[in-house]
Formats: structure tokens, C-alpha cells, sequence
């Protein structure tokens, strides 16, 4: 055998072999990570976006594969089309079809005086008269609350063509794709010897969307053209300018709006065309497009109008072009890296290097449900951010001008779902369009409160709203509903979140208000008790073999009662730490004893109405009515079993799952409230491969974002929950040292009281509940800078299942206590800044 001289460099076959097997390792894992940080695809997507979804055989594909980039105002999808570029261009606030600018009480949208009829509304509910006869209870909620005016629909802004010339029959490598942790989208392709790539980011610091078109040989011909589908009053090619102005259509006062599209290429010549809105740029090596745009809204009610968007939109041009195409990108990627970065999901997976369409056809792929929940934050920077309106139900990206259901605000589970995860995932500021909203709606929904229920305090709103404020009723009286404590539940858990008492200072005349309407408006049953009617059990039905399926008014739904059980001992936890309102919230306390009992029913469900209409067969979408589950606080396993157990029966009757992604998300973080991440894990499943299309937006019949935010959201509940409360910190075991939302009857076992809360509650340490529904599936992993309430953050690592460590920050400093394998820590007590490590020993 040759002998090798020793050589303390010399690497034996054996170390290579280690060596190697370890880089391949570690490039895997960095891979993985990347992959979960982009959606990739080898095809353009559809170039044709057809008027209306509502013809959901026609559709084209655009929107089902186009990629969107947005800055919360401003949302841009992009097709990458070879031979023609498709871009479409929303800005949150551009609305049509519905009126501004009247009087205070008719920019509601409230029907005068309806109050007058409210007790013949009421007697009808007491009498039964269901159905949608003459004088049913939908027939008369129709006459007399129904809204005559039109609530509109949310519109697109504009279209954008870019022309290349190119053949798709000669293109090699072809990409396209999005980086979610720069926010920044891109295509490349080769032709023959050239390479053409293309970049596309929209920037909140600088509000300004930017194309860049390259080639590293072949020059580029491009012809950019600019259109409308509203009535176009200028779309005026000028030297290196686009110029489009038009006004969408309204009922009262039309809506302007401008856009300019400004290019700029150093290597070569930009020219006018003959054609309306259209330059070409000719023999070019890169070409740089800038896009500004602004409607003429503001957020002032009852007039939504006033700003000046054409010295607006031109003036962003103007200091875009100061910046530079190469630091507004710098600021760009940083911006959304810092958002991006803060919580980071790492499922245990090797990169698969598969496209994410051919992920999608994988039967189980971690690396997909990684990259849905890293793609659901990305979302949220890019479709809510420092405006005056939230995201809706498309977030910001629709090109209809008929879109589905409007693309308005529901008032109910779907805008409440788009903000669930904003807290948990480490984005609180991305909250603040929802809150801008939230002060024009109370604001609105005073005059609702007044005209249309007879209430002195407060302000209501309906299901349906705007921008331009509408809180009046739906106009089919079948849809009869109070929004005010869905909505206002939000506001709570942002301050519950952070405890900063500035914000509490902020939200709590909202919530205030909200409860002071509901003081007035619940009314005595039958059997003395306080409850909400009319009302709705949203959009099911009962009695459908006697009154059809379109009988869906009733009386005291049990989500209606859950959700201003959970608004009062808001406004009570909120006026005892800002040490106000001593009498309100005595008030408040009064009126808890009196509200009608959580009951369950003869199948051992939680009944959805107070009559025991429930069916097993029932497979209805929406089940409001285990509200108090998630994302309340009030049902838990760990405090009342026995109402818990009867969601999972109502649950288990509703396994069959119709329709669009919201309902499977909310399924999601309901398993996971009831400890079981399999059962979560099955439907976080079904909603990544299911419920998606190949951009991995929400809905297969349609686009609807809320399962976007609503499934990872659910992953958060599945890895920590903190909605109890330690109001006994002495107790050793959860059950006794959680407050318990729900008592007993002692007369009637099936009949559970909410509980009047002690004022020490307000002060009471959060209980962070580390892995409480780990899926199998997901044996290995870790999570960083998932949000507790009480001000907290947290890191988690497992393996096998089993929590290895875990460290919790302090962002503003107090207690908390740790649960975990059913043990309960002693409270622990963290200054601003501190830290501690946690593991399972």
C-alpha cells in the first residue's frame, strides 16, 4: 500500500465523504428556506381578464395566476407575458356605483325614522312569523330597515400593456416568480443569446410601483400602453409620460382619479405614438417604468373627497425620479425584509426545486404549507399599510367591475379574519388602515343607531360597509345583522397584544360606543332574559321544511350573544385600566346576569339558536355560533369542557366542507382551540391544495383573501394560544387558575351563564400555551417571533413532537405564566427587554 506523508491539510476520503454530506445538508436546508421564501413558475400566466367573475365558466386565469405585488394603497399584478405584458393597477380607496358627499345622516345609508317600525319588527319575531310572506319578519326588515342606497362595489384603476415583439415560440428558460422576503417579482428569459429579465416591486416608502425591463444583448422595442376601463377624461402620451385621468361612475358626486406612467431609458429613444396613451421605446438596453396613481378621496365623512391627487401624483413622480431607480429598490427590499423577517415558520423540509404549481400536485408537501404561511405575511404588508381603508374581501388586487360580492367589507368573519394573524405573526402596525376605518364607521354608525333603532348612545353597523361609510342594514331584510361587537373585538385584541395604554386610550370610545348601542338594544325574551333580535345566524337557515331555505331571520343567535358578552368585559377591563367610566361599567355588569344562556342542545351540540333547531346533517359554512371558541376566549377545554365538547360536536356534524378557503381556515384555528392539530393539520392541508389556485391565492371559484390570512393564522393557534387569563395566581392547575367566561345553571344543567368579571381581571397575567395542537406531520421545526398577548414574543423549538426550548421576550415588560403538558408555571414576571429561555424539563 502507497504511504501518504502526514499533512495536517490533507483531507482523508473519509472526512470528504463527511464533508460533502454535510454541505449537501446544510445547501438543502438554506434551499428549503429560500424555497419557502418564493413562488416560482416556468409559464407565463393569462394575459385576458373578462369583465365579470360572476361567469365563472369564462374565466380567463389572470387572476388565478398573475402575481401581486402591493404597497397597502397601491396593488399590481403582473402576468409576465412574453409577447404582451398584462398589468393591472388597484388603489385601495377607488370605489363606484354609490354615493358621497350628502348629509350626515343620509351618508349612512340609514332609512329615516325606521325606528318608528322597529316594535312591529319585533312582535313579528315574537309571533313567529317566519318565512318571506307579507308580513314575515324579512319582509318587513326589508321594508323598513332595508337600505335604499347602494352600497357600490370596489373597481380597478387601470391596465397597463407593455409590448415586446417577442415570440414565445423561441424562448428558452423561461421564469417567473416572487420574492416574498423582498417583496420584489421578476421574469427572465433567453432568446437565442440574449437574456431578457424583468423586475417588479411596490414601494410603501416612496408609494410608487416600478417595472424595469433588461437585456443583456439584443435591444428592446417596447410599445407601453395605458387604459381605462371607466370613463376616460385625458390618456395623453407626452415625451416620456403616459397621462390618464378618469372618474369612476357614483350615483352622487363621480370619483377622479390620475395616473401617470413615466419612462425612462438611458440607452435609448422614447416616442409619441398616433395611437390614445401609448409611447414606444426603441432600441433600448433597460427601460425603467414608474407608476403613481391617486384617487380624489379622503377620509373625512360625510364628503370623502377633497385631495389633490393630480399635484399628488405628480409630485411622487417627481421625487421617485430624485431617489433613483436603484435606491428606492435598496429601500424597498429592506422594508419588507425587516416586516418579513420578524416571524419566520420553519417546517422541516429539504427543497423539492419543484415549481410551486408542481407543488401543489404534491400529495403532503411541508415546503408548500411553509410557503403559504410565509406567503399569507407577505399579503398583509403588501394589501394593508398606512391608508384610510382595509383590505377587502380581494385584499387590493381586482380587476372587475363587477367583482364578487362587491370585493367590499363584511362585516362579519371575512374582515375579521383578514386581521387575525396581524397580531400574531408580528405585523401590529399593518392593523392601522383597519383601525382608520373603525373611527369612520362609529363615527357613521352613530346616525344608523339613532334612525333605524331609536338608541340615544352609541353606533351600530349593518354587514355590509364601504368606504364612504355605510352601516345602514343590508337592503334584503333576510340579512338583518349587528356588526358592531365582531368588529370591535379586533380592536380589544390589538391593545391585548401590546398593552400599550396609548392605543387603549385610542380604540376604547369605539368600543365604548359599540357597547353603549347594544345597552339599548337588547330587549327581554319570552322568558325574561336579554338577547339581540331581530338578528341572523349568518346566512343559515332552520325550519327550512316549513318556511324554505330562505328563512334565516331569528332571534338571540348564540354568536350574537357570545360576541357582546365579549365586548362588555372589554369595555370593562378597558375603563378599570384607564380608570374611567365608574358607572358605565357598573352598568355593563348590571346587564351580563341578564343575557341569555349558551345551551346545549339534544345532540349534544352547542345550539346555533335559542330553540333547539340544530340538525346533524346540517353542513352549512358558516359556524358563527363557536365564535366564543375562536377567536373568543369564553369556550375552552381547559375551563368548560362541557361547552367545549359540544363545539366538537357541532364541528364534528359540519365535517363536510362547500365552497371558498374562509370557512376550512376557520376550522383550522377551531381544531387547534380544541387541542387536536391532526384534525387542524387536515384542514390547513385542504386549504393549501384545495382551496387554491396556482398564485396561491384563496378560492377556486373565485378570489377571496381571507382564507389567505385565516390559514396561518390557524398555524399560529395550532403552535401557541394566549387568550386565557390567570385570575387566580395562586391556583396550581389551569382549571382553577383560568377565568371561566361561562358558569353553569344550577337548574338546568344544559344551560351555561356568562359570568360578571372581577375587576382584577384587567390585571391579570396572559397564559402562554407553548405547542397546545402539534400536528404529527410536523415532528421537527421551529418558530420565531410569534406575538403573545400581554406584550410578548416568542421563539419555539421541537422535535419529535416534544418542545425543545423555547424563549420568551418581553416587548413592554409584565406576567405571564407558562402552560405546557399540563403543568402551569408560577407567574413570572419580565421587565421591559428581558428574556427567558424555556424548555420542557
Amino acid at each position: 500500500m502507497r504511504k501518504y506523508p502526514k499533512n495536517k491539510h490533507r483531507i482523508t476520503l473519509r472526512k470528504f465523504k463527511v464533508i460533502t454530506i454535510l454541505f449537501l445538508f446544510f445547501t438543502a436546508i438554506v434551499c428549503g428556506q429560500q424555497q419557502a421564501y418564493k413562488l416560482l413558475y416556468n409559464t407565463p400566466a393569462s394575459d385576458f381578464l373578462p369583465d365579470s367573475p360572476r361567469k365563472r365558466k369564462v374565466k380567463s386565469g389572470f387572476m388565478e395566476q398573475a402575481l401581486p405585488i402591493g404597497n397597502g394603497r397601491l396593488g399590481l399584478m403582473f402576468n409576465g407575458g412574453i409577447d404582451t405584458e398584462y398589468l393591472v393597477l388597484n388603489e385601495i380607496t377607488t370605489w363606484m356605483n354609490t354615493s358621497r358627499g350628502m348629509d350626515e345622516v343620509s351618508q349612512s345609508g340609514v332609512q329615516l325614522e325606521s325606528y318608528k317600525h322597529l316594535e312591529d319588527l319585533r312582535k313579528a319575531t315574537r309571533n313567529g312569523q317566519y318565512g318571506t310572506g307579507k308580513n314575515s319578519i324579512e319582509s318587513l326588515g326589508t321594508k323598513y330597515f332595508g337600505s335604499k342606497t347602494k352600497l357600490g362595489n370596489y373597481a380597478p384603476f387601470s391596465n397597463i400593456f407593455i409590448s415586446t415583439g417577442h415570440n414565445s415560440e423561441k424562448v428558452e428558460k423561461y421564469q417567473r416568480s416572487l420574492d416574498l422576503e423582498t417583496g420584489i417579482g421578476s421574469v427572465n428569459y433567453k432568446i437565442g443569446t440574449t437574456n431578457f429579465t424583468r423586475e417588479y416591486f411596490c414601494s410603501y416608502l416612496d408609494d410608487i410601483v416600478v417595472v424595469k425591463y433588461k437585456s443583456d444583448g439584443e435591444l428592446l422595442n417596447l410599445k407601453i400602453k395605458t387604459a381605462t376601463k371607466h370613463k376616460t377624461k385625458i390618456n395623453k402620451a407626452s415625451g416620456n409620460q403616459i397621462i390618464l385621468e378618469g372618474e369612476t361612475p357614483m350615483i352622487k358626486n363621480n370619483m377622479e382619479f390620475m395616473q401617470i406612467v413615466h419612462i425612462i431609458s438611458d440607452t435609448g429613444s422614447i416616442q409619441t405614438s398616433s395611437e390614445e396613451g401609448v409611447l414606444s421605446v426603441n432600441n433600448a438596453k433597460d427601460v425603467t417604468v414608474y407608476i403613481s396613481g391617486y384617487s380624489d378621496y379622503l377620509p373625512n365623512y360625510p364628503t370623502f373627497k377633497g385631495r389633490n391627487f393630480r399635484n399628488d401624483t405628480k409630485n411622487t413622480i417627481s421625487k421617485a425620479l430624485e431617489v433613483g431607480y436603484h435606491q428606492i429598490k435598496k429601500n424597498h427590499s429592506k422594508d419588507v425584509s425587516n416586516l418579513m423577517d420578524r416571524c419566520q415558520l420553519n417546517l422541516e423540509f429539504q427543497s423539492s426545486g419543484l415549481t410551486t404549481d408542481e407543488l401543489l400536485k404534491k400529495e403532503q408537501s411541508s415546503e408548500l404549507e411553509n410557503l403559504y404561511f410565509n406567503y399569507a405575511r407577505y399579503l398583509q404588508t403588501a394589501c394593508s399599510r398606512g391608508t384610510a381603508g382595509p383590505s377587502n374581501l380581494q385584499g387590493i388586487w381586482s380587476g372587475y367591475l363587477k367583482p364578487m360580492w362587491n370585493s367590499d367589507y363584511h362585516n362579519d368573519i371575512n374582515l375579521a379574519m383578514n386581521y387575525w394573524m396581524v397580531e400574531t405573526t408580528n405585523l401590529p402596525e399593518l392593523f392601522s388602515p383597519y383601525l382608520a376605518w373603525m373611527k369612520i364607521i362609529a363615527e357613521s354608525g352613530k346616525y344608523t343607531a339613532k334612525e333605524a333603532f331609536g338608541a340615544k348612545r352609541g353606533w351600530s353597523t349593518g354587514l355590509n360597509s364601504n368606504v364612504f361609510g355605510f352601516t345602514a342594514q343590508n337592503e334584503h331584510g333576510r340579512r338583518m345583522q349587528h356588526s358592531g361587537a365582531w368588529l370591535s373585538q379586533n380592536l380589544y385584541e390589538h391593545f391585548s397584544f401590546s398593552r400599550d395604554k396609548k392605543q387603549l386610550e385610542e380604540i376604547y370610545p369605539i368600543i365604548k360606543g359599540a357597547a353603549e348601542f347594544y345597552l339599548e338594544f337588547l330587549a327581554p325574551w319570552k322568558d325574561g332574559t336579554l338577547l339581540v333580535y331581530p338578528t341572523w345566524s349568518p346566512e343559515n337557515d332552520f325550519l327550512s321544511d316549513k318556511f324554505s331555505k330562505l328563512n334565516k331571520q331569528s332571534y338571540g343567535a348564540s354568536y350574537d350573544q357570545q360576541l357582546i358578552y365579549n365586548l362588555f368585559v372589554d369595555c370593562i377591563e378597558a375603563s378599570v385600566l384607564l380608570n374611567i367610566d365608574e358607572d358605565f361599567r357598573q352598568e355593563l355588569k348590571n346587564s351580563i346576569p341578564k343575557f341569555s344562556p349558551q345551551k346545549i342542545g339534544q345532540y349534544g351540540q352547542l345550539q346555533e339558536w335559542p330553540e333547539d333547531l340544530d340538525k346533524p346533517d346540517d353542513d352549512h359554512r358558516h359556524i358563527s355560533h363557536l365564535i366564543a371558541l375562536h377567536p373568543g376566549r369564553d369556550i375552552s377545554l381547559l375551563t368548560n369542557a362541557e361547552l367545549a365538547n359540544a363545539a366538537q360536536t357541532t364541528l364534528n356534524h359540519r365535517h363536510t366542507i362547500k365552497g371558498s378557503g374562509w370557512t376550512t381556515a376557520w376550522r383550522i384555528s377551531f381544531w387547534a382551540r380544541l387541542q387536536n392539530g391532526n384534525k387542524a393539520y387536515e384542514f390547513y392541508k385542504l386549504l393549501c391544495k384545495e382551496r387554491t389556485n396556482l398564485n396561491l391565492f384563496n378560492g377556486k371559484d373565485y378570489f377571496q383573501i381571507d382564507g389567505n390570512f385565516g390559514g396561518p393564522a390557524g398555524v399560529c393557534e395550532m403552535l401557541l394560544q394566549s387568550h386565557l387569563r390567570s385570575i387566580n395566581i395562586d391556583a396550581k392547575n389551569i382549571k382553577e387558575a383560568a377565568f371561566n367566561g361561562y358558569q353553569k345553571d344550577a337548574e338546568n344543567q344544559k344551560h351555561f351563564y356568562p359570568v360578571v368579571p372581577d375587576d382584577k381581571l384587567a390585571y391579570a397575567p396572559y397564559i402562554i400555551h407553548l405547542l397546545p395542537a402539534l400536528p404529527d406531520v410536523w415532528a421537527n421545526g421551529s418558530v420565531k417571533g410569534l406575538r403573545a398577548r400581554g406584550g410578548f414574543e416568542v421563539d419555539i423549538d421541537w422535535k419529535k413532537g416534544k418542545l425543545e426550548k423555547a424563549k420568551i421576550y418581553a416587548i413592554n415588560g409584565g406576567d405571564f405564566r407558562i402552560y405546557l403538558d399540563d403543568k402551569l408555571s408560577k407567574v413570572i414576571t419580565l421587565k421591559k427587554g428581558e428574556s427567558i429561555n424555556w424548555n420542557d424539563n
